[in-house]
């Protein structure tokens, strides 16, 4: 039987010819780590193809997408693998806002988008469903949602080259107004149609 191995070059980035290497010794040696390496990762893509699936019928928002790759970006060194650490770091994300002339921006309007209404000014971000759709998901389908979250900001990162230092502190208008096209609800919806987690009948964003 021929098999493909388009999926498992572009998931895992193994060049062709070594997989198909491992594959000569499957009916020689079954127990050489390369052929027990070769069904591990065609049992990862499988759960990962039935785990996006899943994800599929999740009630995800752009605006949740959107909260979560401004976290990472702005603290990548957040334990997002572990959930009960990172709602927590979310959390206080969305209670970081700061007075300075960089939080009126645009783009720091969409990040904490409601303004507390107790005189003080302050705004925080639009977390707490969030919080009840990450608490929903299962530990493959929150490691997934994450990945593909850290992958999208890869490519920000990208094309951003960042120079903040402390949050949005000290970051000029033209860096603020690059980040907001970055982080556009268009530049998110491609990346996660690239992805296949849109399609016709079903939406992330629905």
């Amino acid at each position: 039987m021929r098999f493909s191995y388009k999926k498992l070059v572009d998931r895992f980035l193994i060049p062709r010819p070594t997989l198909i290497e491992w594959q000569k010794r499957v009916k020689k040696d079954k127990q050489n780590w390369r052929v027990n390496h070769l069904n591990y990762l065609r049992e990862q893509i499988d759960i990962e193809e039935l785990t996006l699936e899943e994800l599929k019928s999740k009630p995800i928002l752009i605006e949740d997408i959107f909260l979560i790759s401004v976290c990472l970006f702005f603290y990548p060194n957040y334990d997002y693998m572990n959930r009960d650490n990172f709602k927590k770091e979310l959390r206080e994300f969305a209670y970081s806002n700061r007075k300075s002339v960089e939080y009126r921006h645009e783009f720091a309007l969409k990040i904490w988008s409601i303004e507390l209404n107790d005189d003080s000014g302050r705004r925080v971000a639009n977390y707490k469903s969030l919080m009840d759709i990450l608490e929903s998901l299962t530990a493959a389908q929150f490691t997934l949602f994450i990945r593909t979250i850290k992958q999208f900001i890869l490519k920000v990162e990208e094309k951003l080259e960042p120079s903040h230092t402390d949050l949005l502190d000290g970051i000029t208008w033209q860096e603020l107004h690059m980040y907001d096209k970055a982080f556009s609800d268009k530049a998110i919806k491609k990346h996660f149609e690239d992805l296949g987690l849109i399609n016709n009948q079903k939406s992330l964003f629905s």
